[in-house]
């Protein structure tokens, strides 16, 4: 009974840290409250990524209870929880299969047959082959983008998460996850490290860089 209070009293500060979002407007710096759904009792099944990216949402797998899809400017991109664990619709995170339980997603039917899932892969491969025309092999100003965990070279770097300072990007197992800085810290692209706000130049509101990997 302990150890599940404790799981959920972790799972929940995740939560509460990926619901903050810090926004530069006209050159002064505000905390703005990312929305996020009261999922309890909901069926994932009627829900899907915001189109705008405004919305937390992770999303549950089709078949596999240790994987999830999380909402990626308005796109669904498959990551897995790592360990022993599963995912969590509820809490939006992934924890033991003792203090959880599996939620999984029925496919649409017409989406298998004339479409396949719908669902969005990261093709490392194909990207690796045109990354020179993206013209990303250089880290840009602010550093956003996903690490290219395919690539011996990146996978062991770090890249700040586009539309919030206190996440990252890593790679865990081969696929890349985000993660969160804690104690109220921000995520430093220079050094790839969490840090004191003041010595992290924090800009959210920029134009969106299209495919921001990280690459040879």
């Amino acid at each position: 009974m302990v150890q599940r209070y404790i799981a959920s009293q972790l799972a929940a500060k995740l939560l509460f840290l990926a619901s903050t979002v810090a926004v530069a407007t006209c050159g002064t710096k505000e905390a703005r409250p990312m929305q996020r759904l009261d999922l309890v009792g909901v069926d994932p099944n009627t829900l899907s990524c915001d189109p705008q990216g405004q919305v937390f949402l992770l999303l549950p797998h089709f078949t596999d209870c240790n994987k999830f899809f999380m909402c990626v400017h308005g796109e669904e991109v498959e990551f897995s929880c790592s360990g022993n664990t599963i995912f969590d619709f509820v809490l939006q995170t992934c924890n033991w299969d003792w203090a959880t339980e599996c939620v999984l997603r029925t496919p649409k039917e017409d989406s298998i047959e004339e479409e396949g899932s719908g669902d969005v892969t990261l093709d490392f491969a194909e990207f690796e082959e045109s990354a020179a025309a993206i013209e990303l092999v250089k880290p840009s100003p602010f550093g956003f983008g996903v690490v290219n965990c395919a690539s011996a070279a990146t996978a062991s770097r770090q890249a700040a998460y586009r539309g919030d300072c206190q996440r990252f990007w890593r790679c865990v197992d081969g696929v890349p996850q985000a993660s969160f800085c804690s104690d109220g810290l921000f995520f430093n692209p220079k050094s790839e490290q969490c840090d004191f706000e003041a010595n992290v130049q924090c800009l959210v509101d920029v134009e969106e860089l299209k495919e921001g990997f990280l690459v040879d």
